[in-house]
């Protein structure tokens, strides 16, 4: 078996955040932030997942995938619970944190006649989990991709992306998860989505300087969501509003980007980032890195992810970005310079020797 390795970069959200979630567009872009998953044999004639992050290891036959994916493909998908009973099922016996994976082997193997048996996949990541990176997603893609690009497969972008989501599925027992997430991921570069349209890579090659900043801890994204459909509840008319405002931001942003326009790009991120606030996700620590990058230097800033903590971002150029990293280091957060990363999963894979 050759030897290979795919990486899979982070992801920002350069605008949308909740709003998509109440059918407007989101943008996103990959950074510079990897995990890789690394194939080999396992010596073993099954399949081993190794997370290596974590310490934790898994052997899986044939049977295994099998019954995994006879449970997994007749899960009831317009029941919410029907994901959460294929996990509660599974998850003992699997691992939990292993599930994922197997989830995503079962489906290619049972689904697609790619026979995964044999191989050895360690998953590695540098990027920070709960910190709005979906560090879940890029794990999933990389898993996926090495498993594919082993295998010679030749699969559509849409069912790719679609597999990738089965890890983000069950890591968040949600059937629309990794909607958002994933496509930069996969694409590399920018990538809309709504729910009407789906992903879709964005035709922008614009070269960004990001300071990404982390504020310190956040709940999950659930709760958040949850925060602003309470919001929505009470007041329809004026949370609608935001959202539409939110909208046009993502609209002028991916306008700005098309022409090279940072300026503008960086007025609509600190724009977002009001609305955001408006709308009860934001926190004072967010807040408060995102006034310290723009009095800085920065062109715009905004709150990344659900929000409630965790990650800010930052529009900077190469005279602002050092003045800006150690403000906000001054001030007591962790904060660096990253840039775009054009290349995603589905470009990536590396021979190396085992």
């Amino acid at each position: 078996m050759d030897h290979i390795e795919v990486k899979a970069p982070a992801r920002v959200t350069i605008g949308g955040e909740h709003s998509v979630v109440y059918g407007g567009p989101s943008l996103s872009a990959a950074i510079g932030l990897f995990a890789s998953a690394k194939m080999s044999d396992s010596g073993n004639g099954k399949l081993e997942i190794v997370l290596q992050d974590l310490g934790v290891s898994k052997n899986l036959d044939a049977a295994e995938l099998e019954q995994l994916y006879a449970d997994y493909s007749t899960r009831d998908t317009a029941n919410p619970q029907g994901i959460a009973d294929y996990v509660s099922k599974n998850a003992q016996n699997v691992g939990s944190k292993v599930l994922p994976y197997a989830t995503i082997a079962a489906r290619l193997f049972g689904g697609h006649k790619l026979n995964p048996i044999g191989a050895r996949v360690e998953i590695h990541s540098e990027v920070p989990p709960q910190k709005g990176f979906a560090s879940s997603a890029i794990c999933s893609a990389a898993f996926a991709m090495a498993l594919i690009r082993a295998s010679g497969m030749m699969l559509d972008d849409q069912t790719i992306i679609d597999i990738i989501r089965d890890g983000e599925r069950i890591v968040h027992r949600a059937e629309t998860a990794g909607r958002i997430d994933v496509g930069p991921v996969y694409f590399g570069g920018f990538a809309r989505f709504s729910a009407a349209e789906g992903v879709k890579k964005e035709d922008i090659s614009a070269p960004l300087n990001l300071v990404v900043i982390d504020t310190g801890p956040k709940p999950p994204t659930a709760e958040m969501v949850g925060r602003v459909r309470e919001r929505y509840n009470k007041d329809r008319d004026g949370t609608i509003k935001i959202m539409r405002n939110i909208d046009a931001c993502v609209e002028k942003e991916i306008a700005a980007l098309k022409i090279g326009n940072i300026q503008e790009l960086g007025k609509e991120m600190s724009r977002n980032h009001a609305l955001l606030k408006e709308l009860g996700v934001s926190s004072e620590g967010l807040d408060r890195a995102v006034s310290i990058a723009a009095e800085n230097g920065a062109y715009g800033a905004k709150l990344c992810g659900g929000g409630g903590g965790g990650m800010a971002v930052a529009l900077v150029d190469d005279a602002s970005a050092e003045t800006v990293v150690k403000s906000l280091k001054a001030n007591g957060f962790e904060a660096y310079v990253t840039s775009i990363e054009p290349k995603g999963a589905k470009d990536s894979k590396i021979s190396y020797d085992g």
